[in-house]
């Protein structure tokens, strides 16, 4: 029955944050940036659930920004997958109630998104200055993203906590 539950707040998290990433945040004229939820859910669900989990989260959250048409078919995905197992990694170790750690694991994770995105997508056709792709992309993202992680990460501890799925050091803790 948790493995349900799991399955069904995993899912939906990504597909909520696959429709506001694409489809609404866009349409906000006041943003500077489009904040990076693919990569807020598949942190966040290897935090809360490990890292065969997150894993998973990682594959299905790189296969919907790839079906958008990444040019180069599993370039998101293998990056996302990757993130998504260490970050499950790292839940064994980690208590999910240590904001300000995860908060730096997540930014740590957000420039590693964008070394990759930047090294395979611009530095290979010296088409793109880093200064200028860290000051007009990754800062106004990474800002964002770290406010939607923290409200994302929050409801998604409440709903773990509510319904007995929080992982603690690789066990099932069951009130």
């Amino acid at each position: 029955m948790v493995g349900v539950k799991r399955f069904f707040v995993s899912l939906s998290t990504i597909l909520l944050c696959f429709f506001l990433q694409f489809v609404i945040f866009p349409r906000i004229r006041a943003l500077i940036a489009v904040p990076n939820l693919m990569l807020v859910a598949a942190v966040s669900l290897g935090f809360l659930y490990g890292k065969a989990n997150g894993l998973c989260c990682g594959v299905v959250s790189g296969l919907l920004m790839d079906v958008l048409g990444s040019g180069i078919p599993g370039f998101y995905t293998l990056i996302l997958a990757v993130l998504g197992y260490v970050n499950g990694m790292l839940s064994e170790k980690i208590e999910s109630e240590m904001i300000l750690l995860l908060f730096l694991f997540f930014s740590v994770n957000e420039m590693v998104y964008h070394g990759y995105v930047y090294a395979l997508s611009f530095l290979i056709r010296k088409s793109f200055v880093l200064s200028t792709y860290i000051n007009s992309v990754v800062l106004p993202e990474l800002m964002l993203s770290l406010i939607c992680f923290l409200v994302i990460y929050g409801i998604l501890v409440f709903i773990s906590k509510r319904w007995d799925l929080r992982v603690n050091k690789g066990e099932i803790r069951i009130v």
